[in-house]
């Protein structure tokens, strides 16, 4: 047997990356924990003083082995330390005694794919026994709970790149992804390192196989993200909803405040056939006695229908009591976009979390933000840009339009290309992307099947007979966005695609144009 070497070494975000490494250890610049050495099986021997390393004090808070069928190779094994303050050492010391586990990526991953079968479960009971199983500690974070039909994903990245910018750690839980699992979990507005995410999949699935307990995809990503969150040195969690808010699995999560953002009709199979039943459902986000911020809707029974809501705040069935919660509205112009409503709803919380009173809410002049009016170049041709945007329901739509009706004001050589998961107001939601090429008509319209959604694509046959009825001419259709993107760049002498639609479209273009790192996926604010 060959024996590696571990060089133990902190990592102040706990990533297992190599970076933002203690000075000390300037004789190892390169960004693994051990000496390179192929094909070797590692024995790693720890030595432990009430998990304090011998050598400085600083505290073991994390620590995985990513293991291969043929052995343990040394890249991917990492040891995350934590040299941080003692206030950070002491929140260490109280995370639960997880043994240290060998991680095999290829079966966890496996794991979380079987998870997909099982398909959507609304309902509590599973996510709120997982967490009880799971033994985590009591959050040393404050956690900000984001539910809407339309902006709550802009409202949570507006949040954390705000925290970011004004250096508050943070981490986000999102859905769904657009390229990689990991931009679920963000941390600092970046997706967290594979060997993060793995360790902590290991965890859920270890207590899922032991306890029997079945879980879904998402109830199983959203577990994997209180883990990472308990292990990492996070001052604000920001979660957002999978799908409605009252049976949401994120429900069972603490939270300090509570956002809702502009309501429209969507999932009413699931949610409700009117506004107020939607506004029912996402208003049971509330906690009792605790801040909700809330997008003023125009209508006065949805308003009546947030306040009796919030006035009830609190779940009996998760140690909540009932009391109302604190409503604070915000108004929104007529004329925002969904990026301003997002910006004022952040700023609106702000006060509410304790982390950001010694900090003012920072001025950002916008986001940079993956398949949300983001503009990536061709592969092939750097002369061609891509605009993506993810309008997927009708009011997204109208909000996607206002802002490409200044984006491609006085352009002349543009196409489209749109595709989009079922929906039930397919005509209300490509109305307003018929008046925008109405008024400003593309050069080519180019439909196309999303891949790899919770739903299958809209066949482009479907879809063309959709877009004829409203008065667009599709000029091709493509089988998935992979041949649209190669057939833009080899085919076509526009200067600006638009692609918009389903957000898992909008993913498939990304990896088409080969916009898949850790800087492609990052959510920042723009400089």
């Amino acid at each position: 047997m060959q024996f590696t070497n571990i060089v133990v070494r902190p990592d102040v975000h706990g990533e297992g990356d190599g970076r933002n490494e203690h000075t000390s250890h300037t004789s190892h610049p390169a960004p693994l924990f051990c000496h390179e050495r192929q094909k070797t099986v590692a024995l790693a021997k720890f030595v432990f003083n009430l998990g304090k390393s011998p050598r400085d004090g600083t505290v073991l808070s994390a620590f995985s082995l990513i293991g291969h069928g043929d052995g343990i190779h040394p890249s991917h094994i990492s040891v995350a330390l934590n040299s941080a303050p003692k206030r950070r050492e002491e929140r260490a010391m109280m995370k639960p005694p997880f043994a240290l586990h060998m991680v095999d990526r290829k079966e966890v991953r496996a794991w979380l794919e079987s998870t997909k079968t099982r398909g959507m479960a609304l309902g509590l009971e599973h996510t709120k026994r997982a967490l009880e199983l799971l033994a985590l500690p009591a959050p040393h974070h404050e956690v900000v709970h984001v539910a809407g039909s339309n902006g709550k994903g802009t409202t949570v990245a507006s949040l954390c790149a705000a925290l970011t910018e004004v250096g508050i750690p943070n981490l986000s839980f999102t859905s769904p992804h657009l390229v990689r699992i990991e931009e679920r979990i963000r941390i600092d507005g970046r997706p967290v390192a594979p060997t993060t995410f793995d360790a902590a999949l290991a965890t859920v699935k270890a207590m899922s196989e032991q306890s029997g307990l079945s879980l879904t995809f998402f109830e199983t990503t959203f577990l994997v993200a209180m883990v990472v969150a308990s292990q990492s040195d996070v001052e604000v969690v920001v979660l957002e909803t999978g799908l409605g808010g009252r049976l949401d699995a994120t429900r069972v999560a603490h939270a300090d405040v509570s956002v809702i953002t502009s309501l429209s009709l969507e999932h009413s199979d699931v949610l409700g056939s009117t506004l107020s039943a939607i506004a029912n459902e996402k208003v049971a986000i509330a906690r009792p006695r605790a801040p909700l911020v809330v997008r003023r809707p125009p209508q006065t029974e949805v308003v009546e229908a947030i306040v009796a809501g919030a006035d009830k705040a609190g779940n009996p069935l998760l140690g909540e009591d009932c009391a109302p919660a604190k409503l604070h509205w915000v108004d929104a112009e007529p004329a925002w976009t969904y990026h301003q409503e997002a910006m004022a709803l952040a700023r609106a919380a702000w006060p509410f979390i304790d982390a950001c009173k010694a900090h003012a809410f920072p001025d950002l002049r916008g986001l940079k933000w993956p398949a949300r009016m983001q503009r990536l170049h061709g592969k092939e041709r750097a002369d061609l840009l891509f605009i993506l945007d993810g309008a997927h329901n009708p009011s997204g739509m109208i909000a996607s339009c206002r802002e490409l009706e200044v984006a491609l004001a006085d352009q002349d050589d543009w196409a489209l290309l749109v595709g989009t998961s079922p929906q039930t107001h397919m005509r209300a939601m490509l109305a307003p992307l018929a008046t925008l090429c109405e008024q400003q008509p593309p050069v080519e319209i180019v439909v196309s099947v999303p891949q790899g959604g919770r739903y299958p694509g809209v066949p482009g046959d479907e879809l063309v007979r959709h877009l004829v009825e409203v008065g667009l001419k599709p000029t091709r259709v493509t089988v998935n966005p992979e041949e649209a993107v190669q057939w833009f760049e080899g085919h076509t002498k526009v200067n600006i695609v638009v692609s918009i639609g389903s957000l898992y479209m909008q993913g498939n273009v990304m990896e088409a144009l080969g916009a898949v790192d850790d800087d492609a996926l990052s959510i920042e604010a723009k400089q």
